[in-house]
């Protein structure tokens, strides 16, 4: 049915043409025209409503289309719940642990702020605790003096191994691990950290030798990495999904394996099953847990679970199109059953082993 009214100065101009002009069949537009005008107009004016709301609502933008790309005024505005925020009455407290006090300072005045009068003391005592970075920060520079002597078992020289950097690196550990977090958990650009580095922590950094440390430790952190891949592979339940994910400007993709201990990521330019397959390698012994997407079909898995929100979000959408009494019995019922096992699956650490 269309949703387009045609605007008109004259209401006289209102017959069953104009009905059929906005999509009635002839026997619907000759029912609600015989009721008279004033239906007529509701009529009309109901779908110029429709027609509105969808042009704000939906605005012709693709389901696809990702919500940082959508602006801001084209977005719809999510409705404030009606809970109240905050933690329940008599809920325990949550805030920061008191820190360890590494200084002291004594405040004290000897005239009124306000009149200059001269002040009599008291055995008045407040504190306070203030946590703070410290004021200058300046980059610890160690000269390591590595003794090489000669084994003469092995008959060659030796020497320790310096744990507080990689091999032939300048750039300490720490400043390598912080610096990596910045960019890559964070998403810092290289730019900005080498402008945090430099005026906040005094440390010169060239944005050629950041990436070069890290690159050294992709290395080091690479059994690690497979590690936690093998870990996930073996697992008895694993959650898949994937998402868009940008390189050198180009688009690639993030695909993430996760179960209760680990998360696994590979970034790959497709979204095609072979990625699985590569990882999977074609089967998988456990229960796979994902959406509805066809690549996730050709891995061969002992059990296959539909994540329980997509199954939700399809049953809400089945329901636009499907009102019979039969599939609102079932979608009644299954959406009953689970929502009963995400309560149960959030209460399991609170349950004992007979009850589980």
């Amino acid at each position: 049915m269309k949703t387009d009214f045609p605007i008109t100065s004259d209401i006289n101009t209102l017959d069953v043409a104009t009905l059929l002009q906005n999509g009635f069949n002839k026997e619907t537009a000759e029912a609600i025209y015989a009721q008279g005008k004033e239906v007529v107009i509701f009529t009309l004016l109901q779908l110029a409503a429709l027609a509105l709301h969808n042009n704000i609502t939906n605005n012709n933008i693709p389901i696809t289309t990702p919500s940082a790309n959508i602006p801001v005024y084209q977005k719809t505005t999510i409705k404030k719940r009606n809970k109240k925020p905050g933690a329940k009455i008599g809920h325990k407290g949550h805030r920061r642990p008191t820190p360890a006090i590494n200084r002291h300072e004594t405040h004290r005045i000897t005239h009124c702020p306000d009149c200059n009068t001269k002040l009599n003391k008291r055995n008045l005592v407040r504190t306070r605790l203030i946590e703070d970075i410290p004021d200058t920060i300046i980059p610890e520079v160690t000269e390591h003096t590595i003794h090489r002597d000669y084994c003469p078992q092995c008959k060659k020289i030796v020497e320790p191994v310096v744990p507080d950097a990689m091999p032939k690196a300048k750039i300490g550990n720490r400043t390598v691990v912080l610096s990596a977090f910045l960019h890559y958990c964070v998403g810092t650009a290289i730019s900005q950290i080498i402008v945090i580095f430099n005026a906040h922590f005094h440390f010169k950094l060239t944005a050629g030798g950041l990436v070069d440390s890290w690159h050294n430790l992709a290395l080091v952190l690479k059994p690690w990495y497979d590690a936690i891949g093998e870990i996930a592979k073996a697992s008895a339940v694993l959650h898949a999904d994937e998402t868009g994910w940008r390189v050198n400007g180009k688009t690639y993709w993030l695909w993430c394996f996760s179960n209760q201990y680990v998360t696994y990521y590979i970034i790959d330019r497709s979204r095609a099953s072979p990625v699985l397959l590569r990882f999977l390698k074609h089967s998988f012994a456990g229960v796979l847990v994902t959406d509805f997407y066809g690549a996730y079909n050709a891995v061969v898995c002992a059990y296959k679970q539909r994540c329980l929100v997509h199954l939700l979000r399809e049953l809400k959408k089945v329901s636009q199109s499907n009102n019979s009494s039969d599939w609102l019995l079932f979608s009644q019922r299954l959406k009953r059953l689970l929502r009963d096992a995400m309560r149960l699956r959030g209460t399991k650490n609170s349950m004992s082993a007979s009850q589980r």
